[in-house]
């Protein structure tokens, strides 16, 4: 077999990224499936560069910019001369001269020969002088339009640094056990027996952090449906549900399932989970993850959180993951920071308070309503909060000082916790950007 040119894959995914608009974990997967064959060696590599050129996009053009006299370039010199500098700065797998003669190597397959000198020379002036080159704007530092940096400051306080610093570093895979079908120690074993890494999650004890590993869907463990793949950030709903006389829950926007598998592993086996989407692609995703876990009382459904539906009246609890801007999981998905603006992110908050108004019907008195995101945005959280409690007189904030306990209970913020939430704060807690806000209907 021909040995295949992995940079010139790296240069096919990110032009799909940049020119078409595709997002980069999904050309990222599609291309590890497709070249299945290839050496883990290979595979990280290919992953590590085109995240880390997409991550650091807005460092990367300052650069080059910077040294090509603010020059407009050729989209395909630019992800040339991107990934080039991407991996001299911020990897050493390959030595400099390497790097700049698969750079030119890659001008020259594009027939581009005339600008072999200009892609050489600005890559070694560059190489040349790496070691000085420095980021007053925080903006250019840490790859982050500055709208965002306001927005993040804001939701992150003291943690403003790290958690920027926390968005560009690689972090391991996080699973959580399905404890209903198998022991956290036993899992465990069975990982490090197929020489994974595993460290355990200092927020929940069962949730792992994993890593050495190939190929995420060769892991048994996964595959046997002994754990899923899900943040610890979104696993901390397990702590703050009382399964106890919950017969009927809810999910409504579910896909892929990881909120449901969590309900379905807490409740008693005879209650009943409705876990529900707004289309059949995304309901077929979450049927077959639930074939993998192993789970009969979950019931996927195609239904639309903003439209009532009487099957899911007289909930005891109703679990609302909204959709929203994903500042939290920038870290994973960095091609986010790109695409957020101000009135995307304004349709946004609308959306949820739209799906909290409809998805409160559901809930019978006495019953719960737990609200989440995955951003760090008052607008989509804190603002959401009031505004629902404000047009809900019949729903009242669940003090959650009376929910967790020891290290838990010392580690959030006591005055968020009374007032009926809690933020997972990237740089703090060693996981996504998470709010969960949880909601009783009063019984009056």
């Amino acid at each position: 077999m021909e040995k295949t040119n992995i940079r010139a894959l790296i240069l096919e995914a990110l032009m799909l990224i940049d020119v078409e608009g595709e997002y980069s974990h999904k050309v990222i997967d599609m291309a590890l499936e497709k070249y299945s064959y290839l050496s883990k060696a290979d595979r990280g590599f290919f992953s590590r560069v085109v995240h880390g050129v997409v991550e650091y996009r807005l460092q990367l053009d300052f650069i080059i910019k910077k040294y090509n006299n603010g020059k407009r370039v050729k989209p395909v010199i630019r992800e040339i001369l991107r990934m080039a500098i991407y991996q001299m700065l911020y990897m050493d797998r390959v030595p400099d001269r390497a790097v700049i003669n698969e750079a030119v190597n890659l001008v020259k397959q594009r027939r581009l020969n005339a600008l072999t000198g200009f892609v050489n020379g600005i890559l070694r002036k560059i190489s040349a002088e790496k070691e000085s080159i420095s980021f007053d704007d925080n903006c250019i530092k840490y790859s982050m339009p500055e709208f965002l940096l306001d927005i993040i400051k804001e939701n992150t306080g003291e943690y403003f640094d790290k958690t920027l610093e926390y968005f560009l570093s690689n972090r391991p895979l996080s699973v959580r056990v399905n404890t209903s079908k198998s022991d956290v120690t036993d899992v465990i074993k069975e990982l490090k027996e197929s020489n994974i890494k595993v460290e355990n999650s200092k927020l929940n004890d069962s949730v792992l952090y994993i890593s050495g590993f190939d190929k995420v869907d060769e892991i048994s463990a996964i595959k046997s449906g002994k754990c899923y793949i899900t943040d610890v950030s979104s696993s901390m709903m397990s702590k703050l549900i009382v399964p106890e006389n919950i017969k009927k829950a809810v999910d409504v926007c579910a896909a892929p399932g990881g909120k449901s598998f969590l309900l379905a592993d807490k409740l008693k086996s005879d209650s009943v989970i409705y876990s529900c989407d707004v289309s059949e692609n995304k309901v077929n995703l979450i049927i077959e993850n639930v074939k993998v876990q192993g789970f009969k009382n979950i019931n996927p459904l195609v239904a639309d959180a903003r439209v009532f539906d009487e099957r899911f009246a007289e909930s005891d609890l109703v679990l609302a993951d909204l959709p929203c801007s994903g500042i939290g999981i920038i870290g994973k998905k960095p091609d986010i920071k790109y695409r957020l603006d101000s009135e995307g992110m304004d349709l946004l908050s609308a959306l949820q308070k739209e799906m909290l108004d409809n998805v409160s019907k559901y809930v019978k008195k006495g019953g719960e309503l737990i609200f989440s995101t995955c951003t760090l945005n008052r607008a989509e959280n804190e603002d959401n909060v009031s505004n629902f409690l404000k047009n809900h007189s019949d729903f009242k904030p669940v003090d959650l000082t009376k929910r967790l306990t020891g290290y838990l209970l010392e580690h959030f913020d006591t005055e968020e916790l009374k007032r009926g939430y809690l933020k997972l704060i990237p740089g703090r807690d060693d996981c996504d950007g998470f709010f969960i806000a949880v909601f009783r209907r009063d019984n009056d």
